[in-house]
């Protein structure tokens, strides 16, 4: 499945792209994970195998877009940075 594939490039690079370093004005790293949870949002309704770890990806996702939105873009980070790790493209 391609999106899983595009998901984990858009977590790689959360990982390595810390929200801390975009200048204040932009809305780059908002606009990046609102990204990752939209790509999340229409794969995880497709997911079969192993649902045990999908579970866990979303609630990863959802700890992660929590921590950007209240301004903890290093604990946005540290979550990008272990979905990141996960093998998201196994779990179709």
């Amino acid at each position: 499945m391609e999106a899983l594939e595009d998901l984990a490039a858009c977590l790689r690079v959360a990982a390595h792209c810390s929200p801390a370093e975009f200048p204040t004005w932009s809305d780059a790293p908002e606009n990046h994970f609102a990204e990752i949870e939209k790509l999340w949002s229409d794969i995880r309704p497709w997911l079969r195998r192993d649902l045990a770890a999908a579970n866990e990806v979303s609630e990863r996702i959802g700890a992660m877009i929590s921590a950007l939105e209240s301004g903890d873009a290093v604990r946005a980070r540290e979550f990008a940075e272990a979905l990141s790790r996960m093998d998201l493209v196994g779990l179709r």
